[in-house]
């Protein structure tokens, strides 16, 4: 075997390996249930939940009565990389029912890192008051948060990261590549009060209770390629924790061999609900009126931890593998990438030593700031402006959104809003919320895609290239609203302003 032939099998191994990776980075979001629409709900007042970002603000009307799935779910998947047709191409021909991966594009869309975010959330029940000068909320929720992390450096799977004109091939480094998934629920207590004129104040505190957790604590992982004799390098350091009902079989050497998922779907009770993992979060908020026209406002959410005490498992290990020439050659008779990747992956497996402990971890939520300003425009036509900015596992993510909104009359409320986020500048949302006194249905995103494409071989449809697919809707039930219209606690400093706090936008 010479050193030509076991130089393409490695250049065939990696873009296997590479194939493999984004083809899943693609199809997850769109077979995923999983909240990106906080942008454009931020910017409507009308909308009870929007309390659930601001605990400041509060509803005209006394008394809002969340119902059990009804009144809120909220559906999220969004890729900060590429979109499909940045990465997949059909081909031509007898080829057009077959996919390509366009690394070479993907090499000039992608960061120094990129994330995999899907999130999904479901309210259970909801509740807003008011007493006298006080507005309380009560809010129980379930949610479903997944971060997937992956280096700019991945790309450099490709043709074996090989320097033709040097001869030699570059080392790939793919370190903080990781997961952060979290499923919990959450009881929330909120209340808000004007302190001053103009001058609203609110504050919430959580239950939260821990049901799934698995995360990335470190991550080192290194290839490198040699030419002579022909080599493949890998090294691995990592440390994940999870919380997941799952039983490890161990092997002679007393380092973990398998993991078996089934007893996830057993006692899901026990092992989601009264599992011992508990936490605390609190959110705060503020709402200021400027002036008769102008409203500023500042809010943070899910300043807080989980406790993972229950089904508890902390994966450790490293181990370094070197897969030579030699080993390619019982190969090259059949030369199968997948026969290729499969005496890869196992050689891999059985050359790291991988060991578990049970201790317990903390784990802190998703933080998110938010602010905003709107500014009265026309009767009643406002613009606004406002940023999010998320912050997972230190992962920084910041969104910016620009938006018109438009109250014509107290049962209709519409948005129209420009969002800045996902490394693209061209998302437009929308929000459309539709009563005020005894029912209101809304529905909004954040992104609206305009062009499809039918996959190749089955009958799913794909957006052509949006890297974020989200929807929320719902319908709250609203009570004892006149009192306010007639000049209760909710009206503004300014007599003569014509804003309405149900539409408001952030900054």
């Amino acid at each position: 075997m010479n050193i030509s032939s076991e130089l393409h099998s490695l250049i065939a191994l990696r873009k296997k390996l590479i194939s493999q990776i984004f083809f899943t980075l693609i199809i997850l979001p769109a077979v995923s249930v999983t909240s990106a629409q906080n942008n454009t709900l931020y910017l409507m007042h009308s909308i009870p939940q929007v309390n659930q970002l601001n605990p400041a603000v509060r509803h005209p009307c006394k008394v809002y009565i969340g119902l059990p799935v009804i009144s809120s779910i909220r559906l999220n998947t969004r890729n900060t990389g590429f979109g499909f047709h940045d990465a997949i191409h059909t081909g031509t021909g007898a080829q057009s029912d077959t996919y390509y991966l366009d690394i070479d594009q993907l090499d000039k869309k992608l960061r120094g890192m990129n994330y995999l975010l899907g999130n999904a959330n479901i309210d259970l029940a909801g509740l807003g008051l008011e007493f006298g000068e006080w507005y309380f909320t009560l809010g129980i929720s379930n949610h479903t948060s997944i971060q997937v992390a992956y280096p700019h450096d991945i790309v450099s799977l490709k043709d074996g990261n090989w320097d033709v004109n040097a001869g030699t091939a570059l080392p790939v480094n793919l370190n903080r590549i990781g997961v952060n998934s979290t499923l919990w629920n959450s009881i929330g207590v909120s209340a808000s009060k004007e302190f001053m004129d103009g001058l609203r104040i609110g504050a919430r505190v959580k239950y939260i209770n821990g049901m799934a957790n698995v995360n990335t604590r470190k991550s080192a992982i290194s290839l490198n390629t040699a030419s002579d004799p022909i080599t493949l390098d890998a090294e691995v350091n990592y440390k994940v924790n999870s919380s997941l009902p799952v039983t490890l079989g161990y092997g002679s050497n007393g380092l973990v061999n398998s993991v078996n998922f089934e007893p996830a779907m057993h006692n899901l009770i026990g092992n989601y609900i009264f599992n011992g993992n508990r936490g605390l979060a609190i959110d705060g908020g503020v709402v200021y009126d400027l002036d008769e026209a102008t409203q500023i406002s500042a809010s943070f959410t899910d300043l807080g931890f989980i406790w993972w005490r229950g089904n508890v498992n902390n994966f450790t290990g490293e181990g370094k593998f070197v897969f030579q020439g030699i080993d390619l050659d019982q190969y090259m008779n059949n030369p199968g990438q997948n026969d290729l990747l499969d005496a890869l992956q196992d050689s891999l497996l059985n050359a790291f030593h991988a060991s578990t402990a049970t201790n317990s971890y903390f784990t802190a939520l998703p933080f998110n700031l938010y602010g905003g300003i709107t500014r009265e425009i026309l009767p009643n036509l406002k613009a606004g402006a406002m940023t999010w900015i998320e912050i997972n596992s230190m992962h920084v993510r910041p969104s910016l959104t620009l938006s018109l909104n438009f109250t014509p009359f107290d049962a209709f409320a519409a948005t129209l809003s420009y969002t800045i986020m996902n490394n693209k500048i061209n998302q437009i949302g929308t929000g459309l919320a539709f009563g005020n006194r005894g029912a209101q249905f809304y529905i909004l995103t954040d992104n609206i895609p305009v062009r499809f494409t039918k996959d190749v071989s089955t009958s799913l449809i794909w957006p052509y290239n949006a890297r974020m697919i989200c929807l929320r809707f719902g319908l709250n039930l609203f009570f004892k609203c006149d009192d306010n219209e007639k000049g209760g606690s909710n009206r503004s400093r300014y007599s003569k302003s014509r804003m309405r706090d149900e539409c408001a936008a952030y900054w």
